[in-house]
């Protein structure tokens, strides 16, 4: 079926609004062949939102398309897909069809069709079973335009088949309600909850991936009670269902690791590591979910100390405070104003600002350097952070002969 879209045009042609996939169709058909953009760059064009990226599709052969452009790269040529390099790149991915999917996730076969039709019909949901013209003519077989105007995600044809096919879309259906705030359609979401335990054999950096994605979303509450109630939750250790409602005024604060962090504030503090671990988090990721629970642990002693604004970055210290309020219920007496006036005004900001070093400690003492030495200087920061020491380098050393020589 085609559609006229000039009415959702964002006032201008094609040619304009995305010049290098223009140019990639407008080759390919001078060639002989069909080319459209296809995904989610035309599921944004029909909700007037500005796509990231543009993908094409053609029945050209990843050969055929390689001889016409002086600049490709084989991003996943098995799979029909060649990068064409202009300014800015395009996936080029020839029209394809898929045979069984043994492991709930790779098609074993792909295979070259000359069919859009049967292209489309291989794919997700029919929000991203469309294509465009470059005349932004909407070609739109299984209804994605009329499920965009409902808010629905719905699967392409039978749900059990594409969620078989590859497992990975159950948990996408449940991010696209939590990024575009659209609702299941039932035949999908029965689909879901009846297939939830194929998600086992997806990847854990997929799952990853999705969940990130949801946690960085702005209908976060919607997507992870989704999560629940589709039962994939189910699949995958921790506590995910005591504190689902939790999550309605969660903000990732522009930082993946939050997402963990926040999750982590409703597990065992004994479990929390090897979650992590579990949940294919970095080291860095690690950190900063043990300095944000961290900082959490302070709150419950009434306030911050100067030395915990000193220690805790703004990235740390900032969700730490929305979280403590949020998930444990306590009156938290700092905004991100506050913060960010208590870490201006410490008296330092970082160790290196300390007026002395390892070096000057044994030059004083003529003593060996030695486990001491570190003990000393944590001594000495934590008094100039709390404001009992003055930054000077004389005072320093007067209070070092006074009170930790003289004194011990």
């Amino acid at each position: 079926m085609k559609r006229c879209m000039k009415e959702w045009r964002e006032s201008n042609m094609m040619k304009i609004r995305w010049p290098e996939a223009y140019k990639v169709i407008e080759t390919l058909e001078k060639a002989g062949f069909e080319a459209y953009v296809v995904g989610g760059a035309v599921r944004d064009f029909i909700r007037n939102m500005r796509a990231n990226d543009v993908d094409v599709t053609t029945n050209a052969t990843p050969n055929e398309v390689k001889q016409l452009f002086p600049h490709t790269i084989d991003v996943g040529i098995e799979h029909g897909t060649v990068l064409v390099v202009f300014k800015e790149p395009v996936e080029v991915t020839t029209y394809r069809s898929e045979a069984t999917y043994s492991d709930f996730r790779r098609p074993d076969e792909v295979i070259f069709v000359r069919s859009l039709r049967e292209d489309l019909q291989r794919r997700d949901f029919t929000m991203n079973a469309m294509a465009l013209s470059k005349s932004d003519e909407l070609i739109d077989y299984f209804g994605g335009r009329e499920d965009i105007e409902k808010e629905m995600i719905q699967a392409v044809g039978d749900p059990y088949k594409r969620f078989a096919e590859d497992a990975l879309r159950m948990l996408r259906a449940v991010r696209f309600s939590a990024q575009l705030n659209f609702s299941l359609h039932i035949g999908t979401l029965k689909a879901i909850q009846s297939l939830h335990h194929l998600i086992a054999h997806v990847s854990m950096e997929r799952v990853k991936v999705e969940l990130e994605k949801i946690w960085a979303s702005d209908f976060v509450a919607k997507g992870m009670d989704l999560f629940v109630t589709s039962r994939l939750a189910e699949n995958f250790q921790g506590d995910w269902k005591t504190n689902k409602k939790s999550w309605e005024h969660f903000s990732s604060f522009c930082n993946n690791a939050n997402g963990w962090a926040f999750f982590a504030l409703f597990q065992s503090p004994t479990e929390v590591n090897s979650l992590l671990t579990l949940y294919k988090c970095s080291n860095a990721e690690k950190m900063h979910v043990k300095n944000v629970l961290h900082a959490v642990d302070q709150l419950k002693k009434g306030h911050w100390t100067p030395y915990d604004f000193f220690q805790f970055d703004e990235e740390v210290l900032i969700p730490a405070a929305s979280y403590a309020g949020q998930l444990l219920h306590m009156e938290v007496p700092y905004t991100i104003e506050n913060i960010r006036q208590a870490k201006a005004s410490l008296p330092i900001s970082s160790v290196k600002e300390i007026v002395i070093n390892g070096n000057d400690l044994m030059e004083w003492t003529k003593i060996k350097r030695g486990p001491w030495i570190r003990e000393v200087l944590e001594r000495i920061i934590v008094m100039v952070v709390n404001g009992q020491l003055v930054n000077e380098r004389e005072q320093v050393k007067q209070w070092f002969f006074r009170e930790y020589i003289h004194g011990e």
